[in-house]
């Protein structure tokens, strides 16, 4: 390294990671976080890990393989639930003391931090490459506010943990190439790359194209830094035969004197130890969850057609990567000079792209369905535009670096409508959007979502134009939505046109009673990271962990732990006057779970009382609920869910609260309730999916 390179490169590093914090923490819309069915499923085994050292959820979650003894376990790779155990935990403390405070704003730092941390080591790597201070820095910044990766801040998704980790990885194996004994970084790359495979196993075979290249270790002993290429210069005196021969008996000289630090290099224990021990915890929570590995995705297939999957991936709009992450075009610019000064390093950072890209192409969810941009290719996202920063820097052209800054100002200006208008939200319109026409080339392949009608027609759901139809590109329907949010009256104005300028049509049919997703779509922009805590406390449209520890009330119902969950329903009801008024206390639902729970025995001295006992505490306990809120009362009295724990405790109900035209179809699911003995929780998920 030249002797002035230390000082800005570190500063430089500092700043990018700084200003993409900044930025994220400016954009960041909060409520975004805990709407997507995916992120709640591994928020709850988050819940279970934080509270039980344990790692079951429901068995409401559709997709969630089933255990023999009554619940099920997340499918999805369980490093971001381990994440988000730790902030799980700091809620609970902050609760304790402020019980109305939001839980939202604390998982949300969780993929922030992911982001930052992947903005420093992209800016690090490049550094410790020769890059200039400006252009590192850039780079690095760039990574997460010119790509995909800005939509991710808000979401529950284990995108940003992935992308941290391969970038982390990344620069571990850079810092290696030069001190390769440096056991600190040989336990950054183990351990980051152990926890990518802990995250989403298939990042497996985007890790080992790089830890190969730490292993193996340089080629030749290269030099990288512009001062050391001048200093090449100065001494063009010299032959290129005469610099040859200079090399080559200046490595001779290094073999002899420092042998024993070969053979370090050649058994690099520190990132082997760490590395396995990441990866046998990976192994055990497979085994633990499925029996086996690669259980996760049990019966789904690289089914799609692989080119138009890579096509759709990189070139069209509607998920091309080139859309959203411009950056990614100079990359092959910059492949070429580092190959020739590290091939290794090269090929590994373009490798781990290419599998990724490969897998995804053929993949039959090549989308990634509910996402921003091409979710399944975001991990490979270090690797690319480490790659570009490198081109820019290495480039003594002007036309590159201007392309370069061109190319990261697009990107910000395209991503940022993610940040302002959260992907979910548009997902969540256009879940009520009716299928519309679509030709057969463009749904050759899609094996679901997409169907015949009556008439003959072939017809896609709304989610799936968003993917397939050029003209609902989602940068097009965002920018959309975002102009309705701006012009105000969102809810009205798309309820009435919806967005009228797009073919076919995209006119939602609104519900009275939407969802949270649907109302994030409807309400204004929102944007800042902590206005929960400081201004808008109303704002709320749900709680991430209160839906998790619900789900945990559930699932102990569902294991016949009945104490366990008459002590998390009481818990989310802020029992012991700690917030009468909050959201939970009002909740039809957690008042049923824990008076579903005391009727089956989960109340004091429950193994003392007989079940007319346990029946009349649990009726006696949803009287003192109805009476202390008068004005909810009704809306508690018929509630389905209240209504199935009276009926249960005292046959057969009393259902004249139900309209009559479904007065009889209800009476009937409760029979059958009574006959198979369901619990509330059952009834509800046979109500809803067909299986209890």
């Amino acid at each position: 390294m030249s002797e002035a390179g230390p000082s800005p490169g570190p500063r430089a590093a500092r700043w990018a990671a700084l200003l993409v914090l900044a930025v994220l923490l400016a954009t960041v819309d909060t409520r975004a976080f805990g709407l997507i069915p995916d992120g709640k499923e591994m928020l709850s085994a988050s819940a279970a890990i934080s509270r039980f050292l344990e790692i079951g959820v429901s068995r409401d979650f559709v997709n969630a393989p089933r255990r023999p003894g009554g619940d099920a376990v997340s499918r999805y790779g369980m490093g971001l639930s381990l994440a988000e155990a730790l902030p799980g935990a700091l809620v609970r403390v902050v609760r304790a003391a402020a019980p109305s405070a939001p839980s939202a704003p604390v998982f949300v730092l969780v993929p922030i931090a992911c982001l930052v941390a992947a903005a420093w080591a992209t800016a690090r790597a490049l550094l410790l490459l020769g890059a200039a201070p400006a252009w590192a820095a850039a780079s690095g910044a760039g990574l997460v506010l010119a790509t995909p990766l800005f939509g991710y801040a808000a979401s529950d998704y284990g995108e940003p943990l992935q992308a941290c980790c391969i970038a982390l990885v990344l620069l571990a194996v850079v810092e290696l190439r030069d001190a390769p004994v440096s056991r600190r970084w040989q336990i950054v790359a183990g351990v980051a790359a152990g926890f990518a495979v802990l995250t989403k196993t298939l990042l497996l075979v985007a890790v080992a194209p790089i830890l190969a290249c730490a292993l193996w270790g340089k080629r030749e002993e290269e030099r990288f830094l512009e001062g050391e290429r001048g200093e090449e210069k100065r001494q063009g005196r010299e032959t290129r035969v005469e610099r040859r021969e200079e090399q080559r008996a200046e490595r001779a000289r290094s073999r002899r004197a420092g042998a024993t630090d070969a053979r370090r290099r050649a058994l690099p224990w520190p990132l082997l130890f760490s590395f396995a021990g990441i990866l046998s915890l990976w192994v055990l929570l497979e085994f633990a969850r499925f029996g086996k590995l690669f259980g996760g995705y049990a019966g789904e297939t690289f089914s799609y057609p692989f080119f138009t999957g890579l096509l759709r991936l990189t070139v069209f709009p509607n998920k091309g990567l080139f859309w959203y992450a411009p950056i990614v075009l100079l990359a092959p610019l910059g492949f070429v000079p580092l190959f020739r000064r590290d091939a290794r390093l090269a090929l590994a950072s373009a490798l781990s792209f290419v599998v990724l890209l490969f897998a995804a192409s053929a993949w039959w969810a090549w989308d990634g369905q509910a996402g921003w941009g091409p979710r399944l290719l975001l991990p490979a996202l270090p690797p690319l535009v480490f790659l570009a920063g490198f081109a820019c820097a290495s480039s003594s052209g002007r036309p590159v670096r201007i392309a370069g800054a061109l190319a990261l100002f697009l990107g910000f200006g395209v991503n940022l409508l993610s940040a302002l208008v959260p992907f979910p939200a548009v997902y969540a319109l256009s879940s009520v959007v009716p299928p519309q026409p679509i030709a057969e080339a463009r749904a050759e392949g899609t094996a679901y979502e997409v169907g015949r009608g009556a008439d003959g027609i072939l017809r896609a759901t709304a989610p799936h134009h968003l993917s397939l139809t050029p003209g609902w590109s989602p940068i097009r329907v965002h920018a959309l939505v975002l102009a309705a949010k701006l012009r105000g009256e969102a809810a009205e104005r798309l309820g009435r046109e919806g967005l009228s300028s797009l073919d076919p049509p995209f006119r939602p049919a609104l519900p009275e009673e939407p969802a949270p997703a649907m109302l994030l779509a409807l309400r204004p922009v929102r944007a800042g990271w902590g206005r929960e805590f400081f201004v808008e406390s109303g704002e709320r449209l749900s709680d991430p962990w209160v839906e998790a520890t619900r789900d945990q009330t559930v699932r102990a119902i569902d294991v016949k732990d009945f104490a366990r969950a008459a002590a998390l329903g009481e818990d989310l009801l802020r029992k012991k006057g700690r917030d009468p008024d909050s959201d939970s206390a009002s909740d039809p639902r957690v008042v049923a779970l824990i008076a579903e729970s005391i009727r089956l025995g989960g109340g004091q001295d429950a193994g003392a009382q007989s079940s007319d006992s346990r029946a009349a505490a649990s009726l006696s306990f949803l009287s003192k609920q109805i009476s202390s809120l008068h004005s909810s009362s009704n809306s508690l009295t018929c509630n389905p869910w209240i209504l199935f724990v009276r009926a249960m405790a005292e046959p057969p109900g009393d259902l004249s609260c139900i309209p009559e035209a479904s007065r009889e179809g209800f009476a009937r699911s409760l029979d059958a309730s009574r006959r198979q003995g369901w619990t509330l929780t059952s009834w509800v998920r046979a109500l809803r999916t067909g299986a209890p």
